[in-house]
């Protein structure tokens, strides 16, 4: 009979633990901070986890609630947490929504890659946030070269600045190539990865492109086979003139021609 008291006791406990998870999860997307003392102190898990894998560090630092974010930052809580639905790291989450605040937050506590957290940063135009990464980490050459380059062509001074100090290299000449080149890639694309067709032509000398329903894009060369369009990170590499990879930010998707023009 002791033993049923005691199994009855250890299921209520677990449902007790697993409601406190539940409003320690919906305390921090709504940011009320009382709400989450009291859920931790009932018990709740600091890294509880919504079906998508969100904890409430993460529901909150999305959201912008700089108090609970710093409250949990405080308990030890993990920066480094990427979501199962959108595959978004916690900072690319919150520097999407433009929560500076919780990003200066973050970014001292992240055992993130330093040269994919400087990619991210960076693209913000933000020099306080770019100053805490360098700060913080120690980025690649690489990464000092590629977002200082990128911070010219958006013509980020201050965030230049900062990179040039830090020790990055000034950009290399402009690539040329020559026209017939760039008329041999122009034509209509599709990938099988993505439902996306992306058309590919030649224009004042430079290689364009242009997805359905977007502006074009004006691309740099990098090579004879290698473009990029640097605002958004993306990379066009050319297998021959009948295919090619489409690089963006560590994920890379196959192109195959289909109606040359």
């Amino acid at each position: 009979m002791r033993r049923l008291a005691m199994l009855a006791l250890a299921a209520a406990l677990g449902l007790f633990a697993a409601d406190s998870n539940e409003d320690l999860l919906v305390s921090s997307r709504t940011g009320d901070l009382a709400a989450v003392k009291a859920a931790i102190q009932n018990g709740a898990t600091l890294e509880a986890k919504t079906p998508y894998g969100q904890t409430p560090l993460y529901l909150a630092a999305m959201n912008g609630h700089e108090d609970v974010v710093w409250f949990l930052l405080e308990k030890g809580a993990s920066v480094d947490i990427k979501d199962t639905f959108y595959k978004a790291t916690m900072l690319a989450f919150v520097l999407q929504r433009k929560h500076y605040g919780v990003a200066k937050m973050l970014i001292p506590k992240s055992t993130a890659k330093p040269d994919e957290t400087l990619a991210d940063v960076a693209e913000t135009g933000r020099a306080d946030l770019v100053q805490s990464v360098l700060e913080t980490a120690k980025p690649s050459q690489a990464a000092l070269d590629k977002a200082y380059e990128q911070a010219l062509a958006r013509k980020q001074a201050n965030v230049a600045e900062l990179l040039r100090k830090a020790g990055a290299h000034e950009p290399p000449p402009p690539v040329t190539v020559d026209l017939k080149t760039l008329e041999s890639y122009a034509g209509n694309y599709k990938s099988e990865q993505i439902p996306i067709e992306i058309k590919v032509f030649a224009k004042e000398g430079k290689l364009y492109i242009q997805a359905t329903g977007q502006q074009e894009l004006v691309t740099k060369a990098l090579s004879q086979t290698r473009f990029e369009f640097v605002p958004a990170q993306l990379e066009v590499e050319f297998d021959s003139a009948e295919s090619f990879t489409l690089k963006q930010r560590g994920q890379a998707f196959k192109f195959k021609k289909a109606v040359a023009r």
